[in-house]
């Protein structure tokens, strides 16, 4: 048999192959164990029920306020079968029971877990001490004498136990540590200008769209030494804290997330720094993507006043789009334009009244 004929078997043969395989492919059961797989694997949720009936697949879940919505419908979507996905709150009235001959599949509530996926407590973005990855330019417009500076940010959260909870939520104990600095980049030597370092233990708690953390932690602020040789009328603030704070979040809808809290500063230096801290805030994610899926707006705005700053408001504005890949699971970029007006977050200048634009990238694991 020449080589033209056997090419054109081994074409035939894969048609009548696919043909075969594609009923099995699309079946319900194969979608059911397919989703399930996804949602626990790669979006660490362990409190859902998967229902599947004609290529429709249905995600009953209370871990809505913890997980990117979006991105879990769009990995669901690339499911070979699936025709449509629904993602409910177990605790909507729109989660009625599935129907008699639909396929199901349940994953059970965890129960203990050393070092979970994720975290309970999601991110609350636009504030500018919340750890996390991130490179931002500033171009400030009022405050630091400063021109143009580049913010480099390193942090995560890390859960470290999690365990079933009182009214049938979930609670863990976990660990958070940031760097915050800033480098003036019209110096020849790109100086640190000032860096802030938090460190700190908290516990979360989640049940369906509510979450809340208890956290104790440390904050410690340093000038770079070429900042100070190269302006000598700056005095050094030895700035160093420990602070206990409360924050609560709600999930209004999928698209709207509320949250607010306060603090106190148990431990400080200098010692006539203002004790009372609180903070609120709002977190919009749109429900619809662009470019075929591949971009997601969002929009943040976090208030704080602090009486450290004689209850002056510090707003953090910052809004952008969301980089969707279906195949990472919950984690996020973001490219977010930025406005920030009021005491400066940057703990040497925390005395002094600033603000800027800026443009950045931000990564959360």
């Amino acid at each position: 048999m020449g080589a033209p004929a056997r090419m054109i078997g081994a074409w035939v043969l894969s048609g009548l192959l696919l043909s075969l395989a594609a009923p099995a492919i699309a079946s319900d059961e194969f979608i059911a164990g397919y989703a399930t797989s996804i949602v626990q694997h790669e979006f660490g949720v362990t409190d859902a029920a998967v229902e599947v009936h004609d290529g429709v697949v249905v995600v009953t879940t209370k871990s809505l306020a913890t997980i990117d919505r979006g991105k879990l419908v769009a990995a669901l979507q690339q499911i070979p079968g699936v025709s449509r996905v629904d993602v409910r709150s177990a605790d909507s009235p729109a989660a009625a029971p599935p129907s008699d001959d639909a396929v199901q599949t349940t994953i059970p509530t965890a129960g203990p877990k050393w070092l979970p996926h994720g975290a309970l407590f999601a991110p609350l973005h636009a504030d500018p001490r919340w750890p996390h990855f991130a490179g931002v330019y500033r171009q400030f417009r009022e405050g630091l004498n400063l021109n143009g500076v580049f913010a480099a940010n390193f942090g995560e959260t890390f859960a470290i136990y999690r365990n079933k909870a009182f009214l049938d939520g979930e609670w863990e104990f976990g660990v958070q540590a940031g760097v915050f600095s800033i480098f003036d980049v019209s110096a020849q030597s790109i100086d640190l200008v000032n860096a802030d370092y938090r460190v700190g233990l908290l516990t979360s708690y989640r049940n369906g769209p509510l979450t809340g953390f208890l956290r104790i932690e440390h904050q410690s602020s340093h000038l770079g030494d070429e900042f100070l040789l190269n302006n000598p009328g700056v005095t050094r603030i030895n700035l160093s804290y420990e602070e206990v704070d409360v924050k609560l979040s709600y999930q209004v809808f999928a698209w709207l997330r509320v949250y607010g809290g306060g603090g106190y500063i148990v431990h400080r230096f200098p010692e006539d720094l203002g004790r009372g801290t609180t903070q609120w805030g709002i977190e919009l994610v749109s429900s619809r993507t662009f470019l075929g899926g591949r971009l997601r707006p969002v929009a943040y705005a976090d208030f704080q006043c602090n009486e450290r700053t004689s209850w002056q408001v510090g707003q953090s504005i910052m809004a952008g789009v969301q980089f969707e890949n279906a195949r990472v699971g919950d984690r996020k970029i973001q490219l977010l334009g930025e406005y920030y007006v009021g005491p400066s977050p940057d703990g040497q200048f925390y005395a002094q009244h600033t603000s800027w634009y800026g443009i950045g990238v931000h990564l959360y694991f």
